[in-house]
């Protein structure tokens, strides 16, 4: 079986990862080939999408697999857009992905994810999302009072878009607040106001990752930031892995919220707060740094999941609603002898009713 790891392969993490995954398929017996989608060309036919990608020497050739293991790191729109279009192209092939275009871009929008999780009664953070109006002609105190009703507690700032913790700015007070949020709006971009979850651990800011493989959980990790005035745990950051044991109320909200996402595969960041558990994001591309910690080999469990749905051919949800509309309907023909519709009893005509 041919297994395609789509990436950019733009920094070392990503390279680090894409080489676990290959290294994996071949374990298994199967040949692995990076889709770099920053250099791949879409040719339209007539009668179907077909995608290619030069080789060393510069010549077109046809990327030709039968499962994909998407790794889109990178959280611009014109990247996100371009990976998508790719595996779009790959889908309608008949190329069974690990992650559907939809459920991608989904997570990758904060704003949009985050509503998807709130209406499958996922608990989130209190947020409010601001998209891009001028400053002056926005109530912007009232919004954060909304968020964090007490002046002095500190909030949360995201921009719309970010990977790896990147994007993702604490305010001190509702002045603090005031002054990034005019920063952003005054440039027309989209941000995210959030609630603060205040830690457990005073000392450090501490949240849980969980690695959720074909809709079940597979490893949990505790994170720890590096520093004390650092609230990003993100191992890319600093942040420091814990093995940690998670309870079943955890465990079944981890799963809740990638499928509320409609990712299969996914990284699904939960804050403790005392006894209370909130789900701040769900990463479509979780890092293996997990692996050592959690001692469980999740780039296998990965391609075991895209090997599975190779062999059985399973079509990438939503995109199975495609094919189904895209299905013809089979009307049986009307008989030939249209005398026999005379048969049919009409109901007599009934008198209208004036009011």
């Amino acid at each position: 079986m041919r297994i395609g790891i789509l990436s950019a392969e733009l920094g070392r993490e990503d390279v680090y990862e894409n080489k676990r995954l290959v290294r994996e398929i071949r374990l298994k017996g199967h040949r692995a080939r990076i889709i770099n989608y920053r250099k791949t060309v879409v040719v339209t036919t007539k009668n179907k999408r077909i995608l290619y990608q030069p080789n060393k020497r510069g010549t077109l050739l046809q990327v030709k697999v039968d499962a994909v293991i998407p790794r889109i790191n990178e959280a611009d729109e014109q990247s996100i857009n371009l990976a998508t279009l790719a595996l779009e192209v790959l889908i309608s092939n008949g190329v069974y992905s690990t992650a559907s275009p939809t459920a991608i871009r989904l997570a990758k929008n904060k704003i949009s994810s985050l509503m998807a999780l709130a209406a499958a009664g996922v608990p989130v953070p209190r947020s409010a999302a601001i998209t891009g109006t001028e400053a002056y002609e926005l109530d912007v105190d009232k919004a954060l009072k909304i968020v964090e009703p007490i002046t002095y507690k500190r909030l949360i700032i995201k921009t719309n878009t970010g990977t790896h913790g990147r994007g993702v700015m604490p305010a001190d007070s509702r002045g603090d607040a005031r002054a990034i949020v005019d920063g952003f709006l005054a440039n027309n971009i989209p941000i995210l106001l959030q609630q603060f979850i205040e830690p457990t651990k005073k000392d450090r800011y501490v949240d849980l990752r969980f690695i959720i493989v074909g809709g079940k959980l597979v490893g949990t990790m505790m994170r720890s930031s590096a520093r004390r005035d650092e609230i990003r745990a993100n191992i890319s950051l600093g942040g420091v892995g814990h093995s940690y044991n998670p309870n079943e109320e955890e465990i079944n909200l981890a799963e809740r919220a990638a499928r509320a996402v409609g990712l299969a595969v996914a990284g699904v960041d939960i804050m403790p707060s005392g006894t209370k558990r909130v789900v701040i994001e769900v990463n479509t591309s979780p890092g293996f740094a997990i692996e050592s910690i959690a001692k469980v080999n999740i780039a296998r469990q990965i391609v075991q999941l895209a090997i599975a749905g190779g062999r059985k051919n399973v079509k990438t949800a939503p995109e199975t609603i495609v094919q189904k509309l895209n299905t013809p309907i089979n009307l049986k023909p009307l008989p030939r002898n249209l005398g026999s519709l005379k048969k049919i009893k009409l109901l007599p005509k009934q008198p209208l009713k004036r009011s």
